[in-house]
């Protein structure tokens, strides 16, 4: 049997300012090239969630392992380096070029010139953005969703066997989330071992992307399976309202059309 690229172990956080726990007793296992969508309201612990796999939050108790291996027992720079982390702020560097926020973990990591140039070309070619029109330019020259792309790319560069993205399309316009969100699944789709895990608060988006959904809600995990499963047998009443929200939704557009 596959083991697991991502596993909690009766995991716990709670922040001292913070009237409930953040994440309670939570355990679950993701497999390497899945895609999973993380999906719940504000303050149902989806980010600490997030933040846990690579350190950036420390849990309180219980394990988390990454290929096989307790996180606390690995060196928190040389496991980050294995993940690529995309934020919704983006966060490029503004005095760098395209091809220079790109090329900042290889640099790190040692690669040579030419190595780290046929990198960024290709990730650049993966998040449409040919790098002959875009490498050298800055990012206070690019649109929003250019940004979020360079982000994307930036995240790959360094080829992490995890993908970490915490409602990365939540700052750009309808139109261009739903291209990236696209191209975002086409490009998991090129790697075999290759695991992304996207936390989101919009249903849609949880549910067209994920090969599973993990719902969240009060910092516990109420159902972890298929879209189709849950939409067909929801867990809990919070995740029955969920799929009663969809249903609303799709009625509405179908009363518009």
């Amino acid at each position: 049997m596959q083991a697991p690229m991502i596993q909690f172990d009766h995991v716990n956080k709670n922040f001292p300012q913070g009237k409930t726990q953040a994440v309670r007793d939570l355990s679950f296992d993701i497999f390497s090239g899945e895609f999973i969508t993380v999906l719940g309201t504000s303050g149902s612990g989806k980010t600490t969630t997030l933040k846990m796999i690579n350190r950036l939050i420390e849990a309180d108790s219980g394990t988390i392992r990454f290929n096989g291996q307790d996180i606390k027992s690995q060196d928190v720079t040389d496991l980050r380096r294995q993940m690529g982390y995309v934020v919704q702020e983006v966060g490029l560097f503004p005095h760098l070029t395209v091809a220079g926020n790109i090329a900042v973990v290889p640099e790190l990591l040692g690669w040579s010139k030419g190595q780290i140039k046929a990198r960024v070309d290709q990730v650049l070619d993966l998040v449409h953005l040919p790098a002959a029109d875009y490498r050298d330019r800055y990012p206070k020259e690019l649109s929003g969703g250019q940004q979020q792309r360079v982000g994307v790319a930036r995240a790959l560069a360094a080829n992490p066997k995890v993908m970490l993205l915490d409602e990365p399309f939540g700052a750009i316009d309808a139109i261009t989330r739903s291209s990236m969100q696209t191209e975002l699944k086409e490009i998991q789709q090129q790697f075999d071992d290759k695991t992304f895990v996207l936390v989101t608060h919009d249903i849609m988006e949880a549910f067209t992307l994920g090969d599973r959904v993990m719902i969240m809600d009060q910092g516990q995990l109420c159902q972890f399976d298929r879209p189709q499963a849950i939409i067909q047998a929801p867990a809990t009443p919070f995740v029955a309202a969920l799929m009663d929200t969809v249903k609303q939704q799709s009625r509405l557009w179908s009363e518009l059309s």
